[in-house]
């Protein structure tokens, strides 16, 4: 199914705001089957699962997974809520803020990225190096209220920057967004590590900020009663994804170029077909993989969970009590304990 049909037919099936009572028009979920939705669409930073997906490590396990791209982090706890998607990966902090804040009835049941995948890219000749440098200037990002914005506005509350004074423009999360640099529509835009790698690999006059905002950076999210009522279906996919993370990270350059052509021969993905640019930013998006214990990729950290708790109600990004669970290690345990 084309993206474009498969979203807007979720769309028009579902009123999707506000969480609480949010009713699903899925009453049933086929045994063995899930639809995994991404925040945007298909790049090497999700590899985890496309590789799966492409290499059959899912169907190892038994289980069906149709991978989908979304349009924005938001858009995945949305439609996880909605039961319209079985799970997906979002920004930690967005969900965090739609769990506590929304009352969301969705749960993290991993962390694939420890830390923010995003990047400030701006240009060499205006270069934005630190935080301070964000200050009145307009900034892309791909989506309003999406973990990129949510990121953004917890790196300016924590360097003390009034989040009013930098302006927001819509922008696509894709190397093309530096012509709008260049046309001098924004200052800069946020992008993942695959966007930035793959402007410098081109030479462009690239200049990029990491963002660490010390919350986890990216998850994967199901809603409550469809991960209680199909735990074993949820134990089979996770225990691939972690399998395609060991393989991943296990593989040399020869690898990783035989994984991208493996992806790409069953997922359309922008900008892989350059064998250094894709084996480039494999290698960044591994980075954000890694723990201090290789064994326990993907599990949600305790100490880093409450540390990004605390960050987020000290920014007062986290309105509401936290009354529910914000992840669970559950899953991944009785994957791969």
């Amino acid at each position: 199914m084309k993206r474009r049909e498969f979203l807007g037919g979720l769309a028009a099936s579902a009123a999707l705001l506000p969480f609480p009572g949010v009713v699903s028009v899925v009453h049933a979920q086929e045994k063995g089957k899930l639809t995994f939705l991404t925040p945007s669409a298909f790049s090497l930073a999700f590899s985890p699962i496309l590789y799966a997906s492409a290499a059959g490590l899912f169907k190892k396990e038994g289980i069906d997974v149709q991978v989908e791209a979304g349009r924005g982090a938001a858009q995945v706890v949305q439609l996880t809520a909605a039961k319209q998607v079985q799970t997906g990966r979002t920004g930690g902090a967005n969900y965090m803020m739609a769990r506590v804040n929304n009352n969301a009835p969705v749960i993290a049941i991993a962390t694939i990225a420890q830390r923010s995948p995003f990047a400030v890219i701006s240009s060499k000749d205006a270069p934005i190096r630190n935080p301070q440098d964000l200050a009145g200037k307009t900034i892309g990002v791909q989506s309003a209220g999406g973990s990129m914005e949510a990121t953004l506005d917890l790196l300016l509350m924590r360097s003390k920057i009034d989040p009013k004074s930098v302006r927001r423009e819509r922008v696509a999360d894709s190397a093309a967004s530096f012509g709008m640099i260049q046309a001098k529509r924004v200052d800069g835009f946020l992008g993942n590590m695959s966007a930035a790698i793959r402007l410098t690999s081109q030479n462009y006059p690239v200049a990029t900020m990491p963002m660490d905002d010390g919350v986890p950076g990216q998850v994967y999210v199901a809603e409550e009663s469809v991960l209680a009522a199909n735990k074993d279906q949820f134990v089979a996919f996770l225990r691939a994804a972690y399998r395609s993370v060991q393989e991943l990270m296990a593989m040399d350059d020869e690898g990783l170029k035989k994984a991208v052509a493996l992806m790409r021969g069953k997922f359309d993905i922008p900008g892989a077909d350059n064998e250094s640019i894709a084996v480039a930013d494999m290698r960044a998006n591994r980075d954000l993989w890694t723990t201090s214990d290789p064994k326990k990729l993907l599990r949600c950290n305790e100490a880093q969970w409450k540390e990004g708790e605390e960050l987020l109600r000290g920014a007062g990004m986290l309105k509401q009590p936290t009354t529910k669970p914000l992840y669970t290690n559950e899953i991944w345990e009785a994957a791969n304990g």
